[in-house]
């Protein structure tokens, strides 16, 4: 009798590690959503964001298959990480991004209006710098052009 409890207690274990870590997957997800909310980017980069995490999350659950069953793929481990994200998908989800993305704009947005305020005038300066040069550039292209022309 012992002996099945034990059992018993092991699988209950190994469940409760499998909606832990669906829930850690999902929060990973939710750090690629609130960078990609503040810092947009097309979706090249999009794509290449979801196939790292996806490569990641084959890693661990494939690590966390190995440790608690000992390899086996069992319908309760994919179960328990399935419900571990929908617990943390409806629970929580919604909280931290909204939490974050405000956090993190409101910090980026004072980072910028400070850098912004600061090299303005180097801002102003290399606007002229960089006009200088690339007309002298277009002279220096021009001649080159008539010289080659003249061989």
């Amino acid at each position: 009798m012992m002996a099945v409890s034990a059992a018993i207690s092991e699988q209950a274990a190994s469940l409760g590690v499998s909606i832990l870590i669906g829930g850690a997957l999902f929060l990973l997800y939710d750090i690629l959503r609130i960078f990609r909310r503040i810092v947009p980017h097309g979706n090249f980069w999009i794509g290449m964001e979801d196939f790292v995490y996806w490569i990641c999350c084959t890693a661990v659950v494939f690590v966390m298959l190995y440790r608690e069953n000992d390899g086996m793929v069992r319908g309760f481990s994919i179960g328990g990480i399935v419900l571990g994200m929908l617990l943390y998908y409806l629970l929580l989800s919604r909280f931290v991004i909204r939490i974050n993305v405000m956090v993190f704009g409101a910090v980026f947005g004072l980072l910028g209006k400070m850098f912004g305020t600061i090299l303005l005038p180097v801002r102003k300066h290399g606007k002229k710098i960089i006009h200088f040069f690339r007309k002298r550039l277009k002279k220096v292209c021009r001649a080159v052009k008539i010289g080659l022309c003249k061989l």
